[in-house]
């Protein structure tokens, strides 16, 4: 899968600082994978540190390489991967608890209720959102396709999405804006969702509690089965339980 670019051996350098670039988590990123023999999805021929480096929305081999739950070294590997990012450890402990705690749908009252908050959260940052206490559709069991539903609809937290790099930026300069793009591409492949990658970087974009985390809301209601959208008619939540396989 990962035989695509010509790769170069280079020692692992586990015990070595990282500089604070993205180019150089890249490359620690490749050694870390070259460093074990385990893997489920790689060859001998996927080894090495491709030269010259792809850019990142390209370097397939980061994206998804350390995502497998079925790989024993994967705690392993990813623990090495994030601990050369800054707050790195908070968000490793949001990619373990992704990928250990199984889907369970909710309601669409409970839906609501996890959309309105974050909705709030997201205004008490000073952030551009839908009214919290606004009505709410709530397309069950819908009759059309989730592309017609988006298809004029964006996200009720898109002006929260497009405020995070600033925000990584603020908490730790030039780094912390270098690890938020940095991680975008592998993290939306954690789940093929940026509801995910967005909560998961959170900690690199505020030290603030848990509970005041405004991007707990979309995260939650992708893990129960719900899309939320706001168009021209105002918020809407759409149902994806069956889509899921959430629900039968």
């Amino acid at each position: 899968m990962f035989n695509f670019l010509k790769r170069k051996n280079l020692p692992s350098g586990s015990d070595t600082p990282v500089p604070q670039d993205p180019k150089e988590w890249q490359r620690r990123w490749h050694q870390i994978l070259d460093g074990y023999s385990d893997h489920p999805d790689e060859k001998p021929d996927d080894k090495g540190v491709p030269d010259p480096l792809p850019d990142m929305d390209s370097d397939f081999r980061l994206q998804f390489g350390f995502w497998f739950t079925d790989w024993k070294s994967a705690r392993q590997a990813r623990r090495r991967a994030f601990s050369i990012l800054p707050r790195g450890d908070q968000m490793l402990a949001r990619v373990e608890e992704h990928l250990s705690v199984r889907r369970k749908p909710i309601d669409a009252d409970y839906a609501s209720m996890v959309l309105r908050k974050g909705l709030d959260l997201t205004r008490q940052l000073g952030v551009e959102a839908a009214d919290p206490f606004g009505h709410v559709r709530v397309m069950e069991n819908p009759r059309i396709s989730p592309q017609d539903a988006f298809a004029r609809a964006d996200s009720p937290f898109v002006h929260l999405r497009a405020a995070l790099g600033e925000m990584a930026a603020r908490e730790h300069g030039r780094a912390g804006s270098a690890a938020y793009y940095f991680l975008s591409e592998p993290l939306y492949r954690l789940a093929s969702s940026y509801d995910v990658s967005d909560w998961v970087k959170w900690p690199l974009c505020s030290h603030s509690a848990v509970g005041d985390d405004p991007t707990t809301a979309a995260y939650l209601l992708w893990n129960g089965g719900w899309s939320a959208g706001w168009d021209e008619e105002g918020l809407f939540l759409y149902d994806r339980r069956r889509e899921f396989g959430l629900i039968q």
